[in-house]
């Protein structure tokens, strides 16, 4: 397998996304990682210290991914409802459809994982700041983050209810009519 153009340590990333993608964080292993790579474990070990490092690593860069797609999209939207709802369902059935498709991926959103937390905490600043005018013009005494809290940790416990992904866009779409009628915007 030759890459010319990217460089060891992004073959490295691009691997262990598609292998943690596959079999999560649990079934994993250096070696899997290595492998699809087409490197030694050792080189692997080079640019990683050991299978925490390079899924943090996975995790930041799938969340930095994701959260570029959303800014792209959400800039060409008009109002809260449209920019909201798009947020939350790229990146709540994006999650969803991953674990679907591979069971074993589903501790990929483990919150035991430093790297999976910031993943939330970032999503949680996106619809803060998505709803905080909106929150300071209707005077609610809710901040603008305990709202997003409430929102993202809300789709995760979807997750665990909704019947397949069109089930699950489905509950964000209630999800997000609820919030943004709760704080005064239009939906």
């Amino acid at each position: 397998m030759s890459h010319p153009k990217v460089s060891k340590k992004e073959r490295a990333l691009e691997a262990a996304t598609d292998v943690f993608s596959c079999y999560g964080y649990a079934r994993t292993t250096m070696g899997d990682i290595a492998a699809q790579a087409a490197m030694s474990r050792p080189a692997l070990y080079v640019f990683f210290s050991d299978k925490d490092a390079v899924f943090a690593a996975v995790i930041q860069r799938m969340d930095e991914q994701k959260r570029r797609e959303i800014h792209a999209a959400i800039a060409r939207l008009d109002g809260l409802h449209a920019k909201l709802l798009h947020a939350c369902k790229s990146w709540g059935a994006h999650g969803f459809d991953l674990a679907e498709a591979h069971p074993d991926a589903a501790d990929l959103f483990d919150l035991r994982f430093p790297a999976v937390r910031k993943v939330y905490d970032n999503l949680q600043s996106l619809v803060a700041d998505l709803i905080r005018d909106q929150v300071q013009s209707a005077g609610i005494a809710d901040k603008p983050e305990a709202l997003a809290r409430c929102l993202v940790f809300g789709m995760r416990g979807l997750r665990e209810t909704a019947r397949n992904g069109k089930d699950m866009r489905g509950l964000i779409a209630v999800q997000i009519a609820t919030l943004v009628r709760s704080i005064g915007g239009e939906s």
